[in-house]
């Protein structure tokens, strides 16, 4: 008991949601040497399943995704879990409707084709505490 508590204070959980299976993978080894547990899904609608199932410290999520928008996605882990950081990961140019709704709802933005170093400070940031500007 006094182990499951400890674990879930240090580990942080993060949900990858692209539908490049390439990004997923890239992403999650970025996290290998940290102490995370990291869940990949391929569509919103796996993404909304998993934020049913567990909380997330950070979503790292693709607006664009296959099956749904990604908004909706967002609007679901938020009314879950409102301290779930939020990274998006988009292709400029986005709509005006997407960019209001990404300054309000998202913590991050992420913009594609990115440099893993990018995710590697994010990461640094997020598990130092710090606020990413």
């Amino acid at each position: 008991m006094a182990w499951n508590l400890l674990h879930r204070t240090l580990v942080k959980r993060i949900l990858i949601v692209d539908d490049s299976e390439l990004i997923r993978q890239s992403l999650e080894k970025v996290f290998c040497r940290y102490p995370v547990e990291v869940f990949l899904a391929a569509d919103g609608n796996s993404a909304i399943a998993e934020s049913h199932a567990h909380f997330y410290d950070l979503c790292l999520l693709d607006i664009c995704l296959p099956d749904i928008d990604g908004m909706e996605v967002i609007r679901h882990i938020k009314s879950l879990s409102p301290a779930t950081k939020i990274a998006i990961m988009t292709v400029p140019p986005i709509n005006v409707d997407h960019a209001g709704f990404m300054m309000m709802e998202a913590d991050y933005f992420i913009e594609k084709p990115f440099e893993l170093s990018e995710i590697k400070t994010l990461a640094d940031l997020l598990f130092d505490g710090k606020t990413v500007v």
